[in-house]
């Protein structure tokens, strides 16, 4: 009896070593080697590794992106609960042709979550073109010229300009191509057609090989109006009389046009300013718009015209207009030099 007790007791024993041993295998976070890339192309690569899942069910997805943190994303798939190391592997897609890659092998289970080493790799042929787009030049009543730098990084690159009312464009250029090379290229194309006394958006896109459409930023120009509008102009000239030399005087104002012109727009050009004595100028003064329409500026005399103390002087500004404006004058005014 006491014999098949101690037997009994030996085999309790051995069970509980079995189950302690069975929770820590199902314990342990699975085991991860990110491995190589293979297959590689303009725009795919099978990426590999393994996996250890030790004894507890375990799933696992990879990782890819231009820098380590990454961004894409495979499906998870279940790597199962064995004790062994097992190959894996998934295909990435829609990748950039020419562009280092980075990527690792991730893997979880009921014990927690195991990050592979980076690896990384690069796709085989060219980058795609970098594009900027520039500004509008030549703007007329109903066409403008419009411009952008294009690098085609090796390849011959088509492009295009994408252009309409508003940032969904609608129209676009008939395509053209600068020829393989590394230096940037200018290139324009003008359009015709375009209505009077509206903003328009436009931009660059370009393309060769495998690679997507590359667009360039979003640039705005405006029409010339058929007509242009007569703006306002206010000036003041400050202070009404200089008494010590330099004659120093401080001339501000604002110009202001019809609210249907943008600012970026009717604020552009100078506007003169002048001191006359009698009907020779003394003082002169070139002052530009500001973004808000805005001018300033100083004037200095460094002597007193005339043998007159005081000595009367007039001033007179001139908005000198653009494409949107035409010139105008603000009334005159009087200031003195003692």
């Amino acid at each position: 009896m006491k014999r098949t007790f101690a037997m009994l007791l030996g085999a309790a024993a051995a069970s509980s070593v079995l189950v302690v041993t069975a929770i820590a295998v199902a314990a342990s976070s699975p085991a991860v080697a990110t491995g190589t890339h293979t297959h590689v192309t303009d725009t795919s690569a099978v990426l590999g590794g393994t996996i250890n899942p030790n004894g507890s069910a375990t799933t696992y997805y990879f990782q890819w992106g231009l820098n380590t943190d990454y961004g894409v994303q495979s499906d998870a798939h279940s790597a199962g609960h064995g004790t062994k190391s097992e190959s894996v592997s998934t295909t990435a897609r829609d990748m950039i042709p020419g562009t280092t890659y980075h990527y690792r092998l991730v893997a979880t289970n009921a014990a927690g979550t195991t990050l592979g080493a980076d690896h990384a790799f690069t796709t085989t042929g060219n980058p795609p073109p970098n594009v900027a787009t520039g500004p509008a030049s030549q703007v007329g009543k109903n066409s403008a010229t419009v411009t952008a730098v294009i690098s085609p990084n090796k390849q011959a690159t088509s492009y295009y300009f994408e252009y309409g009312t508003s940032t969904a464009y609608g129209s676009q250029t008939i395509p053209a191509t600068v020829p393989a090379g590394t230096a940037p290229v200018t290139v324009a194309q003008t359009l015709l057609g375009l209505e009077a006394r509206t903003v328009f958006h436009f931009r660059i896109v370009a393309l060769h090989g495998n690679t997507a459409p590359q667009p360039g930023a979003d640039v705005t120009f405006m029409t010339l109006p058929r007509h242009r509008p007569v703006p306002s102009i206010r000036a003041r000239t400050t202070p009404s009389v200089a008494a010590h030399k330099p004659f120093v005087f401080t001339t501000s104002g604002s110009v202001k046009a019809p609210n249907w012109i943008p600012s970026a727009y009717d604020c552009r050009g100078n506007v003169t300013v002048r001191f006359l004595y009698g009907r020779r100028q003394v003082g002169f003064a070139l002052l530009p718009l500001g973004p808000t329409c805005h001018f300033s500026g100083q004037s200095a005399l460094a002597r007193r015209p005339g043998n007159v103390s005081p000595a009367a002087l007039t001033v007179r500004v001139r908005f000198a207009g653009n494409g949107y404006l035409t010139p105008r004058r603000a009334a005159f005014e009087s200031v003195s030099v003692g």
